[in-house]
């Protein structure tokens, strides 16, 4: 149990949670501040968290095209208008209040370890990672996707050798500019935003000229004849919808706000930084959706078919011509490296945080001179290769469902917090009550039941064995301990303090080893 379960879980009165408190000036510092580095190494200020956690979300309206096709132009408009509100804010709040709250590595698994114990941490650890690592493989796939028909009309005949050499010389590179820190990162992400962003700043600024606001409200099925053609007013925005598809693929780009928890440890002036850089993630993505999405529909004569993935290049093309078309192409191929580089970041920063915490082996927690977690990523990239050789479109409603069993456990664990430990100090603190978060959590979390019923029983089977595979994963790891295979980061008490007959044990020892936070 972790030095801040001790205090806040306790059976301390306030009086003598104070006491302890006044007894221990120094020691009362670990709760929020020995778990992260010196705040002049800290390299994350507010716009590169902001940008980084945009990566982490979108990356660019790439993808956006099925919503469409599953449910016409009106209702993927007002998807994307209110899925944020309902999904993204509350998950960029809660972030921001517990990331600030406890600044770790490890992110939400810290926060579910917090309130329910190791077991609960290691399985949402455990699932967030295999997650993070399989939606990750599938972007240098995309990276080449997007750019051999520029250069060939046979990009399906590619040799399968010079396929396999390309992903690993990607997957090296790429772990490379991870390896050499999160300012190397942050600052490629906020060159590589401006770069992917603005052809879809043209597309808007031109298209809005161009933009037939009758488009915007056509049925699904009915999307090419105007009121300018004899065709008559249109209302049958319900007809037809393919429900699962529409919002899986809403829900999909507009979710893991929360994986920007990997970086709490490296986020300078947490109380400052953590709100101002979600609201700025929330409004890029909301923005980075609508707009071109809007315009794309509005400035163009399409039929429901055409919605198929890559067809904001085509809207591009249409809209601003070639040299839009062209520009478009390549921003997509440089936004799927960046979706890459956040996700790996936050990957590896979470099994750092992980071993820091005890829940896996301490070498996961060794750092490099640029202060990252190499055998970390080393794993990661290696799993990411292995991946990127399976057909990742078949698992995306896999891996939502993953995401929704985690999300509860990171909304329950919020409001466990919020009662069990009132005393913490949280630098950022969303301004509601303990009742007032309950109500705000409720649509969001109505919207992770729907999410779950609308799967199939194969990705029930599939996320079921991965939950049971995380629960003998715990068991593996004590046996493994036990046999000497590998070792944990130990907590040993090097002080304690009685009042009252309650023991309350603090320690101030590091594992040799390994440079990094305490374990707790």
């Amino acid at each position: 149990m972790s030095v801040y379960s001790q205090y806040s879980q306790s059976n301390f009165s306030n009086d003598e949670f104070d006491e302890i408190e006044g007894l221990h000036a120094e020691d009362s510092k670990l709760f929020t501040s020995r778990c992260v580095q010196d705040d002049s190494r800290r390299s994350l200020g507010v716009l590169s968290l902001a940008v980084l956690t945009y990566y982490g979300v979108s990356g660019g309206p790439f993808g956006i095209e099925p919503s469409v096709q599953a449910g016409g132009p009106l209702l993927a408009i007002v998807g994307f208008l209110l899925m944020p509100l309902v999904w993204s804010v509350p998950e960029a709040l809660i972030t921001a209040e517990l990331s600030s709250t406890y600044p770790e590595a490890s992110g939400f698994v810290a926060w579910v370890e917090e309130a329910f114990g190791e077991k609960a941490g290691l399985v949402e650890g455990y699932l967030s990672w295999m997650s993070g690592v399989t939606d990750n493989a599938i972007y240098p796939i995309l990276f080449l996707e997007y750019l051999l028909p520029e250069f060939s009309d046979a990009s399906d005949d590619i040799s399968p050798y010079y396929r396999t050499t390309f992903m690993i010389l990607v997957n090296i590179a790429l772990t490379y500019i991870n390896y050499r820190g999160l300012k190397v990162v942050g600052t490629l992400a906020s060159v590589v935003a401006v770069l992917s962003l603005s052809p879809f700043i043209l597309m808007c600024l031109i298209g809005v000229f161009k933009l037939n606001s009758e488009r915007l409200f056509k049925s699904p099925d009915n999307m090419t004849c105007l009121a300018s053609d004899g065709c008559d007013s249109d209302s049958r925005w319900f007809d037809n919808v393919k429900w699962s598809p529409l919002l899986n693929n809403i829900f999909w780009n507009v979710n893991y706000f929360d994986s920007a928890s990997a970086f709490a440890g490296d986020v300078k002036n947490p109380g400052y930084t953590w709100p101002r850089a979600m609201f700025i993630a929330v409004l890029m993505v909301v923005l980075n959706y609508l707009l071109p999405l809007i315009v794309a529909i509005g400035a163009t004569q399409s039929n429901r078919s055409d919605w198929n993935e890559g067809y904001l290049t085509t809207a591009a093309t249409s809209i601003g011509g070639d040299w839009l078309g062209a520009w478009t192409v390549f921003a997509a191929a440089i936004s799927n490296l960046a979706l890459y580089q956040a996700e790996m970041s936050a990957d590896s920063f979470q099994l750092m945080g992980m071993a820091e915490r005890g829940l896996i082996p301490v070498f996961f927690g060794y750092k490099s001179s640029y202060n990252t977690p190499t055998y970390s990523l080393v794993l990661g990239s290696v799993v990411i290769v292995i991946i990127s050789f399976f057909p990742f479109m078949k698992i995306v409603e896999i891996l939502n469902l993953l995401y929704c069993f985690a999300l509860i456990l990171e909304f329950a664990a919020f409001i466990k917090l919020r009662i069990s430990a009132p005393n913490v100090e949280r630098p950022f603190r969303i301004p509601l009550s303990i009742f007032w978060c309950i109500a705000m959590l409720i649509p969001a979390t109505s919207l992770l039941i729907v999410m779950i019923t609308l799967a199939s029983w194969t990705s029930y089977l599939v996320c079921g064995g991965m939950m049971v595979g995380g629960i003998l994963l715990f068991k593996l790891q004590h046996f493994g301990q036990y046999q000497g295979w590998w070792t944990f980061k130990k907590k040993e008490f090097s002080s304690t303090q009685v009042i009252d007959n309650n023991e309350v044990q603090m320690t101030d020892v590091y594992n040799e080893g390994l440079d990094g936070c305490m374990t707790f």
